[in-house]
Parts: structure tokens; C-alpha cells; sequence
């Protein structure tokens, strides 16, 4: 096992890619007040989502990589996993301007994310 052999590291992108794609699919279902079809895509790929990232983020596996949660990677990326989570929250509490304004949040704190690992 190397940590952060490339090939582990394009692998994880190319999930993230497919899960950042879903997401997309949230405006519609929020404008729509669809709150269990956005909590389900929310639910489905949140996992997945956040365990590619934080091996980006931390380059490599747990036990291997990069953990600090205080560093400047990880500080941009839980505030992502929280824009998300809130997201879900206002939508299953039937706020849906809030569950947008969430979600826009969100895509700026990924932005940032993707700046700070050079994605």
C-alpha cells in the first residue's frame, strides 16, 4: 500500500465527480418542496461523499493520512459536511428557502474545499 499513490487518489475524484453531479439535483427538489426525495438523495450519497473527500483530503487512508481535523483542509471540509446536513435539516422542517440558501452555502464552502486540495 502506498498513501498517496495517484491511481487511489483518481479513483476517489471520480466518485466525488459522480456525487458533486447528484447534488446538482437538489434545486429542483427543494423548489418543488420535495423534502423525502432530497433527504433520500441527501442519505444516499452523503456517505460515500464524505468518506471519498476526507481521503482527499487527508491523502490517504485512516491510520495513513493526514487526520488533524484543525488543519485548514479539514476546517473547509467539515463546514461542507455541515452546510449539507443543514440542508437536509431545513428541508425535513419544511423550509425550503432556508434548505436553498443552505445548499448555496454549500457549494461555496465546497469550492473552497476543492481550492485548498487542489483538486
Amino acid at each position: 500500500y502506498v498513501q498517496d499513490n495517484p491511481e487511489y487518489i483518481a479513483k476517489k475524484k471520480i466518485a466525488c465527480d459522480e456525487s458533486f453531479k447528484r447534488l446538482q439535483e437538489l434545486p429542483p427538489l427543494i423548489k418543488t418542496r420535495q423534502a423525502e426525495n432530497v433527504k433520500s438523495l441527501l442519505t444516499l450519497q452523503l456517505g460515500s461523499l464524505r468518506s471519498n473527500m476526507e481521503y482527499i483530503t487527508a491523502n490517504g487512508s485512516p491510520g495513513y493520512g493526514d487526520y488533524d481535523q484543525s488543519g485548514p483542509k479539514w476546517v473547509k471540509a467539515n463546514k461542507f459536511f455541515q452546510k449539507i446536513v443543514d440542508v437536509k435539516v431545513a428541508s425535513t422542517s419544511k423550509k425550503f428557502e432556508k434548505a436553498l440558501e443552505e445548499y448555496q452555502g454549500a457549494l461555496v464552502a465546497l469550492d473552497e474545499w476543492k481550492a485548498a486540495v487542489k483538486y
